[in-house]
């Protein structure tokens, strides 16, 4: 849900529409969230004076505050500045389900708000007069908010490219893994490869650097046909040549990789950290999205 209600228990005054997240900031970092702002038909709406609270896996990510904003007219625009920490945003970033494209913020509306009744709506589209209610026309104020928790659904890719990268000293382009819809035996046959490839990214979000090469290697050794026949299903000899090549050499870098041995020998091994992790990661993100897309379209041109 991209929708938070501006109600104060008895009534919904109006409702709030996310329309945008971006965040600023690479010493001091801030998330912008953008709302279009609907009051409920009938009413107009002031906001005197509304923070928006923000929290993800029972941490306070922080909060903004929006003052003196008439959200009566068409098209109103509420914008949210919430000042937070790199430290909060990692927390956010490590926190998001792997495989997942979505993943919801928690959100809170509290504060005041001013509204009073059209005079020439009709009771029946006003929701009913209450007896606590001022006549039409003359203006009230309620305290919005009560204690109740909405959610915001953010895109993966969204987070990535909006926020990691206006606030980190790296631009960051969210990789996708897309697997073939049109070839099910193929997408089965795939899916312990990229099992373990949500293995790696669930031991990325946990620091564990070394697991992440150890789970991708897993996966390049569960691919169908492993490890001599992947590329049987490439009718072209010199592409499949050279993709497999490509195979073996990443199968040797994250072989290499995974042996952090303190003793005995380690003639060929290195130590990796975070970076390599990552890279290793969009590697095998690359690899398994796009080998199965040309394997899939190799079955479609050999059956047709």
């Amino acid at each position: 849900m991209t929708t938070l209600d501006l109600t104060d228990g008895v009534r919904i005054r109006g409702t709030l529409e996310l329309t945008s997240l971006v965040a600023s900031g690479r010493v001091a970092p801030r998330l912008l969230l953008t709302f279009r702002a609907r009051p409920t038909r009938w009413f107009h709406v002031v906001l005197e004076d509304v923070s928006l609270t923000i929290r993800f896996n029972q941490e306070r990510i922080g909060a903004g505050r929006t003052v003196h904003t008439d959200i009566s007219h068409d098209m109103t625009y509420v914008s949210f500045e919430i000042p937070t920490t790199h430290r909060l945003i990692r927390h956010i970033t490590d926190g998001i389900p792997g495989g997942a494209s979505e993943f919801q913020l928690e959100a809170q509306l509290e504060g005041l708000a001013r509204w009073h009744l059209d005079p020439e709506a009709p009771p029946s589209q006003a929701g009913g007069r209450l007896v606590t209610d001022p006549p039409p026309g003359e203006w009230a104020t309620s305290t919005l908010g009560g204690g109740s928790t909405g959610h915001l659904q953010i895109t993966r890719s969204e987070w990535f490219e909006h926020v990691l990268g206006p606030t980190q000293n790296q631009h960051f382009r969210y990789l996708e893994i897309a697997l073939p819809r049109d070839d099910a035996a193929l997408g089965t046959e795939w899916g312990k490869a990229v099992n373990h490839l949500a293995n790696a990214e669930k031991s990325y979000a946990f620091g564990d650097d070394a697991a992440v090469f150890t789970h991708l290697r897993a996966a390049l050794d569960a691919l169908p046909g492993a490890k001599k026949q992947i590329l049987d299903g490439i009718r072209d000899t010199a592409k499949r040549t050279q993709l497999d090549a490509l195979l073996k050499n990443a199968g040797t870098y994250l072989h290499l990789g995974r042996h952090v041995a303190t003793d005995g020998s380690t003639v060929g091994t290195f130590p990796v950290d975070h970076l390599d992790a990552a890279f290793a990661l969009d590697l095998m993100r690359v690899l398994l999205s796009h080998l199965s897309l040309m394997l899939a379209a190799e079955r479609l041109r050999t059956d047709s």
